[in-house]
């Protein structure tokens, strides 16, 4: 059996690296590095990852950092035919790419809009949070998940991404998308991992 340690924090984007695992139903160890104790900036964690930032898994002792990479990671190595395509398979190509995008254009243009960025620059480096939610929700017409009638990876780091910035206002409204989240937040794995990450002690006065 593997040795897998997931390095997290409440209240943080932890939540992506909680609920591959849970979806995996793996076991596996959690080493807590509070943010609000700033656990991510001593030395000991600085050697794991440089950046700083949570989640990041280890596995048999190699360490991933980065919310797509832990994702591909753990689907590739314990889900793999399930939650993550074969290689051969036509859903590989847009499951990698619903991966990426996930942190390399929504986390952009939910940053873009809770920023005073002039609105050229905008449209000129990233989509906009508008186009963001135009896309996903052209996308689950007719489906239930990104890749139609089933669930991967690629649900869990683009419904991480957006179950936050929806919390936080930050993405324009979307019906498609409201019913997306009801699917995601249905599932076992993602309130298990909603407790981990926001456990009800962190909204107690």
């Amino acid at each position: 059996m593997s040795d897998i340690v997931l390095y997290a924090s409440k209240a943080s984007r932890s939540l992506a690296g909680y609920w591959m695992l849970e979806e995996l139903g793996i076991p596996y160890q959690v080493v807590d590095v509070d943010l609000r104790e700033r656990k991510n900036l001593e030395p000991e964690f600085l050697k794991i990852n440089p950046s700083g930032r949570v989640p990041v898994v280890s596995v048999d002792g190699v360490v991933t950092s980065e919310r797509p990479a832990i994702c591909a990671l753990l689907a590739d190595r314990f889900g793999y035919g399930s939650l993550a395509p074969e290689i051969g398979c036509k859903d590989r190509g847009p499951y990698l790419k619903w991966l990426v995008y996930s942190t390399a254009v929504i986390d952009p243009a939910i940053a873009v809009r809770a920023s005073n960025l002039d609105e050229p620059l905008q449209q000129t480096t990233w989509d906009t949070a508008q186009d963001v939610v135009d896309i996903l929700s052209q996308t689950l017409v007719g489906q239930s998940w990104l890749l139609g009638d089933r669930f991967t990876a690629a649900d869990v780091a683009v419904g991480s991404v957006i179950s936050m910035a929806r919390f936080n206002n930050l993405l324009p409204e979307s019906e498609a998308l409201n019913e997306y989240c009801k699917r995601l937040k249905g599932r076992a794995a993602f309130q298990q991992a909603e407790r981990l990450t926001w456990p009800p002690e962190l909204f107690t006065p």
